[in-house]
């Protein structure tokens, strides 16, 4: 059971807010940081662990659209770096394009622009979702599928025989690990998160 332990205002006008567990044996909290609403809305809420020492780039973007697509924050960093080193402009020999090298077809689909890392990350997030849900939850199936094509997927019935997709599962499975435990649990509070985003 989480409970508000504190809420304070710092001299710049941000808000904190400590949500404590009451019935935590050693002092800990998961700390909720709030901007003036000209910088970030309660959606980009950033959460924080004390034993967290920096964020990556984009976290708070991240961290928006994994909340509210369901997947785990660590799988949407892990792709970004595997796919860009979080580079906003990046663009493969394919055409795929920035942070989470989205095709134009999927661009064109969302209508966004890929080289927007707010617009990329939420639809790059939202790809990674539909996938996860297609195949049971099954993150190699998922990559594949993100990597080299349901098609692909469906016509070899499982990760492809592809040495760039059986290394790109590696690599983002690899990468997932630098960012294990930056964020709470998928489905963490929830109603704390904005709901209209489409």
């Amino acid at each position: 059971m989480l409970a508000a332990q504190a809420v304070n205002a710092s001299p710049d006008n941000h808000t904190f807010l400590n949500l404590i567990s009451d019935d935590q044996k050693t002092p800990a909290s998961s700390l909720i940081f709030d901007s003036p609403a000209n910088e970030v809305d309660w959606g980009q809420a950033l959460f924080s662990d004390h034993s967290v020492q920096s964020k990556p780039k984009f976290y708070r973007t991240v961290l928006r659209y994994s909340h509210h697509y369901n997947v785990p924050a660590d799988l949407v960093f892990g792709i970004i770096k595997t796919e860009s080193n979080f580079n906003p402009d990046a663009i493969s020999h394919k055409g795929a394009k920035g942070l989470m090298q989205l095709m134009d077809m999927n661009s064109r689909h969302w209508k966004i622009d890929p080289f927007l890392p707010d617009q990329n990350i939420k639809v790059g997030t939202a790809m990674i979702a539909r996938l996860l849900e297609k195949y049971d939850g099954n993150i190699e199936l998922a990559l594949a599928a993100y990597n080299a094509g349901e098609g692909t997927v469906r016509k070899y019935k499982g990760v492809p025989p592809f040495k760039e997709t059986q290394q790109y599962i590696v690599k983002v499975k690899k990468n997932m690990k630098l960012f294990s435990g930056i964020s709470p649990p998928v489905g963490s509070f929830p109603s704390l998160f904005i709901s209209d985003i489409h």
